[in-house]
Parts: C-alpha cells; sequence; structure tokens
C-alpha cells in the first residue's frame, strides 16, 4: 500500500468513528514564559501549551517524544531511552529545557545520547516557546525554550488532603509505569510528594532495526571474506530501562507570598541501541587469534553492548512577594543547584564496568521585579547568574573539564493602546569558560526584541516581531578532541569559535474565541519565521576518517545560514460535537555559502509534516483520531543519508467515572497504528534505531 492510500484509508477511519463522542473544552493558561502573568492567546512570541488530558496522553518516557505532536516540534531520539526537543531544526545548545524557570543543569546538551533529567510524567505543565527566547533566559535559547512546570514547590495551602494515582502500561515495549501524587497543608504550611517507577523491555519495531548502506562498506571488498553483519528484527536490542523520581518541598504561605524549597532525586539507567557503538566482542580477541595463525571463520559480529546510569539530585528554592503599590507589582526570586552524574556502563563478558563518567555540579539563581503604572508601561527587571562545573573522566572522555560562569541583565517593557500592543525588551550577557587547560574564553552578547500586535477584534490579533540574539560557544564545540564512542564520531572543538548572532522575523495571526459558537469559535494559529543566524556553529563532517577509531572525523566551525518555515492549525467545532483539526509545519535550513561537492543544506532538519486530528466528547468519554503525513527528507546534509516519509496513525480515548470523592479516568491509546517503519531525520541514530512499531498504551487515574 502506497503513502497517499495510506493516509486516504487514515482519513476514512477517522470520519467513520461513531458520533457518540463531544468536543473538548479550552482553558485559558497564563503562562510563565512571560514574567507578566500573560495568557498563551496574548503572547505576541508563539507558545504553545501542553496541560491537562492533552498532557497526560502525550506523556512518555523521554520529552522530545512528548512533545513530537506539538507545532514546529520534533524529537532527536537516541533509542528508547533518549528523546530531546527540536525545536524549528534546533536543538541541544540552542534550546534551552527548563523545571519551573530555571535550566535543568544536567548534560543532555552535551551528547546526543544524555537523557534529560526531566520525568515527564511529573509534568503539570508545558509550555514550548518556539524562537529566540534569550531575553529572560540567556544565551543558550537562541532556537526556542521547553519549560516544564511542577508543583514541587506548593504556592497556597490546599484545603485537605489531594492526590492523584496512575498506572499505565505500553504493549510496545512493555513498559510499567506508576505515578504518585500527594499534598496538603495547615494553616500557613503548605507541603508536596510525587514519586514515578516506570521499567520496559527492548523496543518492538517493524523489521529490522539497522539499515546498511552500501557505501559504507566497500572498504570490506578488501577483506578475504565478507563477515555478516550484525542486526535483529522485530525489536531494537538493549533498548530496556529502568527509572524513579521522588520529590519532596515544602513552603511557608502568607496573603503577600510565599517561600519554599524542594529536593528532587532522579535514577535513570538505560541501553544505548546496538550498533550504535562500534566496539564489538570479536575485538578483544582479534590479535590473539591472528597470533597464533588462525584464521577468522565467518560469524556475526556481535557489538558491545553499553549502557547508560544517571543519578541526580536536584534543590530548588522559590518565592515570590507582592507589593502593596501603585507602581510596583511582585519581586520573584528563584535558586536551583544540580548534583548531576552519569556512567557509561561497558559490557565485558558477563557484567559491566565503568566507562566514561560525566559529572555537571551547577548553580542557577534569578531575580524579577515586575511593575504595573496603572494601563500605561508594564514590565519586569531581571538578573540571571549560573555557575556550571563540568567534568568527564574515563578513556572515551571527548571533552576537557571545565566551568562556565554567566551573569545576565535583562528589562521587558510593554504597553497597549486602541487595539496596539507593544514589547520591547534588551539584554546585556557576559559568558566565561574556563577550561582545565587552555586559555579562558570570555564573550559579551547582547539580545533585543520588539513585538508589535494589532487586535482586529477581542478575539483576534496579528503580531509582527523581531528579535536579534547572540549565543556564545559551549565547551564541548570549544575543547572536544576526541572520539565520542556513542555517536560514532571524533570530534574537534575549536577555540577560535565566534559567537552566533541570530535575527528573527516572526509574522503570526491567531484567532481563538472558546465562547463562541459555530464558526466563530475556531481556533486557528499561523506563523511563518525567517531566521538569519549569522557564524552558525555545527559540527561538519569533514569527509576523513579517524586512523585509531576509524570514526569519521567532525570539526566544529561558524558558517552563515538561514532557517525559515512555518507552523498552522485550524481547529473547526463540528455538529454533534464533534471537532476536526488541520495542522501542518516545516523548516528549511541551508548555509549561505557552498563548499565543493558537498550539499548546502543544515543536517538533521525534520521534514514536512501535514496532518488531520478528528476528536469528541460526549458525557464521560473523549477521544482524538490523529493522522500525520511525514514528506521524505531528502535534503540531508553533508555525508547524510536522506530519511523516508512516513504516515502516522494514533487514537486516544478517555473515560470518566465518579466514585465517590474519587474521579477514575480510564485511558487508552493506540499509536502509530499502521505499523510504520518511523526513523526520525534529526537524530544520529536513525539508522540504528527505527521508532517504536504499532503499539497499545492503557491505564488507569485515580484523582482524590
Amino acid at each position: 500500500m502506497n503513502k497517499t492510500s495510506k493516509l486516504a484509508l487514515a482519513i476514512a477511519g477517522a470520519l467513520t468513528v461513531p458520533a457518540a463522542y463531544a468536543a473538548e473544552t479550552l482553558e485559558e493558561i497564563s503562562v510563565t514564559v512571560s514574567p507578566l502573568d500573560k495568557p498563551a492567546d496574548a503572547v505576541a512570541a508563539p507558545v504553545s501549551v501542553l496541560s491537562g488530558n492533552a498532557l497526560r496522553e502525550a506523556a512518555s518516557a523521554t520529552l522530545g517524544q512528548t512533545l513530537e505532536n506539538q507545532p514546529g516540534v520534533a524529537n532527536a531520539s537516541f533509542g528508547s531511552g533518549v528523546g530531546l526537543p527540536v525545536i524549528r531544526g534546533q536543538s541541544a545548545n540552542r534550546v534551552k529545557v527548563l523545571s519551573d524557570n530555571l535550566d535543568v543543569s544536567d548534560a543532555s546538551n552535551t551528547s546526543s545520547d544524555h537523557a534529560i533529567g526531566i520525568e515527564p510524567l511529573l509534568a503539570d505543565r508545558i509550555e514550548i516557546l518556539r524562537g529566540p527566547a534569550t531575553l529572560r533566559y540567556g544565551s543558550g535559547a537562541i532556537g526556542g525554550v521547553v519549560n516544564v512546570i511542577d508543583s514541587r514547590i506548593p504556592t497556597e495551602v490546599p484545603e485537605e488532603l489531594e492526590g492523584a494515582l496512575e498506572m499505565r502500561h505500553n504493549s510496545g515495549n512493555s513498559q510499567d509505569a506508576g505515578v504518585l501524587r500527594l499534598s496538603g497543608g495547615a494553616g500557613q504550611f503548605a507541603w508536596y510528594l510525587d514519586g514515578v517507577y516506570r521499567e520496559n523491555d527492548d523496543t518492538e519495531i517493524p523489521g529490522l532495526a539497522i539499515v546498511h548502506h552500501e557505501e559504507e562498506h566497500d572498504h570490506e571488498e578488501e577483506h578475504d571474506h565478507e563477515e555478516e553483519e550484525f542486526n535483529t528484527d522485530g525489536y531494537v536490542a538493549n533498548t530496556d530501562a529502568r527509572a524513579d523520581s521522588e520529590s519532596l518541598g515544602f513552603s511557608w504561605i502568607t496573603d503577600s507570598g510565599y517561600i519554599g524549597l524542594s529536593v528532587n532525586h532522579l535514577d535513570n539507567n538505560y541501553g544505548i541501541p546496538l550498533g550504535a557503538h562500534e566496539h564489538s566482542h570479536e575485538e578483544e580477541h582479534e590479535d590473539e587469534d591472528l597470533a597464533d595463525g588462525e584464521h577468522e571463520e565467518e560469524h556475526e559480529e556481535t557489538p558491545e553492548a553499553v549502557r547508560i546510569d544517571l543519578v541526580q539530585t536536584r534543590y530548588d528554592l522559590k518565592g515570590e512577594h507582592r507589593f502593596e503599590s501603585n507602581y510596583w507589582d511582585k519581586l520573584l526570586v528563584r535558586l536551583g543547584y544540580n548534583d548531576y552524574e552519569h556512567t557509561e556502563l561497558e559490557a565485558h563478558e558477563d557484567h559491566f564496568h565503568e566507562g566514561t563518567r560525566f559529572t555537571n555540579k551547577a548553580w542557577e539563581g534569578r531575580v524579577e521585579l515586575t511593575h504595573d503604572n496603572g494601563g500605561q508601561w508594564r514590565g519586569a527587571y531581571g538578573l540571571q547568574l549560573s555557575d556550571k562545573d563540568f567534568e568527564a573522566i574515563g578513556e572515551e572522555a571527548f571533552v576537557q573539564p571545565s566551568r562556565t560562569r554567566s551573569a545576565g541583565l535583562f528589562v521587558m517593557k510593554e504597553r497597549e493602546w486602541d487595539g496596539w500592543h507593544l514589547d520591547l525588551g534588551g539584554r546585556l550577557e557576559q559568558v566565561s569558560i574556563d577550561p582545565e587547560t587552555g586559555a579562558k574564553e570570555d564573550y559579551s552578547l547582547i539580545s533585543a526584541s520588539a513585538a508589535l500586535q494589532y487586535f482586529l477584534s477581542e478575539h483576534q490579533h496579528v503580531s509582527l516581531g523581531l528579535t536579534h540574539a547572540e549565543r556564545a560557544p559551549v565547551a564541548e564545540e570549544l575543547f572536544a578532541d576526541g572520539a565520542h564512542v556513542a555517536e560514532a564520531r571524533y570530534l574537534i572543538g575549536n577555540s577560535d569559535l565566534d559567537k552566533e548572532n541570530s535575527m528573527n522575523l516572526e509574522l503570526g495571526y491567531h484567532h481563538h474565541n472558546q465562547d463562541a459558537s459555530g464558526w466563530h469559535a475556531a481556533r486557528v494559529e499561523v506563523n511563518v519565521f525567517y531566521n538569519r543566524v549569522g557564524d552558525y556553529i555545527y559540527a561538519q563532517n569533514t569527509g576523513l576518517e579517524d586512523a585509531e577509531s576509524e570514526y569519521p572525523i567532525y570539526a566544529y566551525f561558524n558558517r552563515d545560514a538561514v532557517f525559515y518555515g512555518a507552523e498552522a492549525s485550524v481547529k473547526i467545532p463540528l455538529a454533534n460535537a464533534f471537532h476536526l483539526t488541520l495542522f501542518g509545519d516545516t523548516v528549511r535550513a541551508q548555509f549561505d555559502d557552498s563548499v565543493a561537492g558537498e550539499s548546502r543544506d543544515v543536517p538533521l532538519m525534520p521534514p514536512l509534516r501535514v496532518g488531520l486530528a478528528l476528536g469528541g466528547d460526549h458525557g464521560p468519554w473523549s477521544w482524538e483520531w490523529r493522522t500525520t503525513q511525514a514528506a521524505d527528507q531528502d535534503r540531508a546534509g553533508a555525508y547524510e543519508e536522506p530519511t523516508d516519509g512516513y504516515t502516522r496513525m494514533d487514537l486516544t480515548a478517555n473515560y470518566n467515572l465518579k466514585l465517590g470523592e474519587t474521579d477514575m479516568v480510564l485511558f487508552a491509546s493506540g499509536r502509530n497504528l499502521l505499523d510504520e517503519e518511523i526513523r526520525n531525520s534529526t537524530s544520529l541514530l536513525r539508522d540504528y534505531a527505527p521508532e517504536m512499531g504499532r503499539s497499545i498504551e492503557a491505564g488507569v487515574r485515580f484523582i482524590f
């Protein structure tokens, strides 16, 4: 069956769902990506919010997989244990992942095999800001922000004990997961407790795990014989995982604010798909066998298993004071410290031994003071400080230890008049990176933005935004020098790198009126962007090979690039409480200059996606049938292979019950129902580990 037939089948299937379901209600949510308590619909920048049932249905083991259906967001997967969000083609050091407005401060941006130190199953809400967000969050947010909001530090005292218990099972990897939340308090004291446990086996897939490209093995023709290549059929080997996380928080709450503390501990042990690492058991004995004059027999070379053992303890302080003033509004204080460590465990005979160990001891603080002078200018002033002590120890440590400090001052202002809304902002930032050996690198960064909105009516507006943002290189881009086994690349840093500078132009249209009826209640969001990045920093495949590791050599360079694209969605209420959503997103990225014989396309870009979703809500039932068509990604970067498109069909359903004072929700979802072979063009591991095949996830949630 071709892809066009599959899409037609998916649409027909969606349109034949019984009409006994009805449309979901939408809620206005104020987003924290703005310090001025604005609802998402009023923010000039393109913001998405995932919360409530939509978040519970999307929540997965990784943040990238949780967000992959959001507009402009893709998943840079590295097996089932790692999923990094890609926003408009940018990720890692350009997309800042936050834990309640503070940097998560793990090691996920140093390598694509490093998991993010956040459990999506514990999130209350996830905010996604597409495009530069450096004004408030600094250099690492030049491509966007993912802000994971939780309830670890209470901001109000519950009237009685509250809690939730959830259990779920996924057939695609036999994953079992459980989540528990409890909160309570008395007087001015409030407390919070949560925990999550999940465990899964290897990921099941349709067909073979590893794609072997013919050109990769031309050199093998010189051998006396050709060895049988390793592969697995129907599953991705070594992708089992086990994780648990626990949090405890408490607050002292008064009429004018609160102060609170929390601690979170995370253990995450997951495997790297076999084939990604090039070590093999036979290599250990090759020299010995040849010394004895023996000839190798034809065999299937089994790669060496590698696992990641991640341990993290995070401490947070959060406070707010509201002023009784006609000008000053409130003072916000945040301080976080993260003690992060993960060890690469390498298989040796019948046990694992410790390989390279990565540690990151980091703290970050921010103070924000907001004001409102009665309908004229509103604004916020802020100070952000951070200190990160990063170290990699072991034979495969490809980057030397370093310490990164940053300090930033910012101001944000806004004003409304006669249907117009103006946002202005600026930031000054100083970043220093001090390696263990070599000279310290210092960068002075300036960011500024302006956005103008015109409200055509109370519920619709157009917006135009212009942002200048700068990003300092990070330690691995400056000082890397070694074989990175997880990515099968030899990385060479460049201490002469210049800072990136981005000029982003954004045009948007938004319509949302949930209180209307018929076509007037349609929700429409359209954003078009053009982002010129001067001195874009990327790891270029040099076409050379390191003699010792036999890995291709990637070297970091500056190169001007342009990113442009669009996101659009239209949600239309239909008769009998149905709703239909049409959506799509695309991003194209090219370097300005040409290199002889190489593609100008920036590597690891997501494909064009379009799709539709039909859903409804009737009484205790709610459901949605979603179909996404991803095009072929044939604009691969230099030395990159094209990636085939796919049609993905998903179905989710919920049934709500009332058991006395307890709400019970039965939920189920079918994912990738067409059992498509899906390989993410954004992933370095796409040739080794496709996404999960057809799977059913079901569970029960109690809320009391």
